[in-house]
């Protein structure tokens, strides 16, 4: 399994993991029948965490298209499994950010994790066009 691979997993498991540090330390106080409920009724860092993990659930889509066009395009995988681990720290850090209650710096963070994706789109477009150009009628 590439790194790439390796690193989209991570990526769909990112949400999973925000939305339990939220929950496990709430103690008695969290309710498993209402879950969303109880998530939305929260305040400081726990609705934060839920927050962060709502935006992770965002991120999955755009991140797995541009992995899996990435492999299907014949990306060169040591490229990609580079720019697959940046943005898996960036995200890290995003959630971090997150957490700590950094507004402006968060968003400066989630657009570098959205401009990695649009540049691994751009690359699997470009190799995509090299490889299968378009034919004219």
């Amino acid at each position: 399994m590439s790194i790439a691979v390796i690193c989209l997993l991570i990526a769909i498991f990112m949400p999973a993991v925000t939305n339990i540090v939220g929950k496990v330390t709430a103690g008695k106080g969290y309710d498993n029948n209402a879950p969303r409920i109880w998530l939305e009724k929260q305040t400081g860092w726990r609705q934060r965490a839920y927050w962060a993990h709502n935006n992770h659930l965002e991120a999955v889509a755009p991140f797995a298209a541009a992995v899996i066009l990435c492999i299907v395009a014949g990306v060169d995988r040591a490229w990609l499994d580079q720019w697959a681990m940046i943005f898996i720290a960036v995200r890290l850090v995003y959630t971090a950010i997150y957490l700590a209650n950094i507004g402006a710096l968060r968003t400066l963070v989630w657009m570098g994790g959205a401009a990695i994706i649009v540049w691994m789109l751009v690359k699997a477009g470009t190799a995509l066009a090299v490889v299968a150009p378009v034919v004219a009628d």
